[in-house]
């Protein structure tokens, strides 16, 4: 993004939709509204006086997941269901923990470790448990995929 318009629009709670062809310029705007909505709504979210515009580019992944809600809360309430009958606080562990192992393509347990900032030995215990409670999902690349998406969603909130 030129620095001249971020200097201009800093402070503003301003978003800049992807840079797109003239024919598209309506889904920019939408998909910049989309995010600013989600913002503005969410808690913790960056949106205070002085901040940095917000740059869709930045954000496909999450525009993409707010394009629709409840699709995703059903994927999500289907693909972790393995961790419901888990503690709040086992759940969560375990949710970071996948996510992570998702995003370092398998990683290792060092990897994943040092994502997460724990010891490994903690990391391959987390992971023995994720995969007890996923099993073949955890080889599915489509489950992968739903798995990351809901994990994303659950971790925003």
């Amino acid at each position: 993004m030129d620095s001249q318009v971020q200097r201009m629009l800093r402070g503003r709670g301003a978003v800049i939709g992807p840079v797109v062809p003239l024919e598209q310029a309506a889904d920019s705007l939408r998909w910049a509204r989309t995010v600013r909505a989600a913002v503005t709504v969410a808690p913790g979210r960056p949106s205070a006086p002085g901040a940095e515009p917000l740059s869709c580019d930045d954000r496909l992944p999450e525009l993409l997941l707010l394009s629709d809600p409840p699709l995703v809360r059903l994927m999500a309430a289907r693909r972790l269901e393995p961790l419901a009958a888990l503690t709040a606080k086992q759940s969560d562990r375990l949710a970071a923990t996948l996510l992570a192992w998702l995003q370092t393509n398998s990683g290792s347990a060092p990897e994943v470790a040092a994502r997460l900032g724990i010891h490994p030995q903690t990391a391959r215990q987390r992971l023995h448990r994720v995969q007890e409670l996923f099993g073949p999902a955890l080889h599915d690349p489509d489950a992968r995929f739903e798995l990351e998406v809901a994990l994303r969603e659950r971790l925003s909130d």
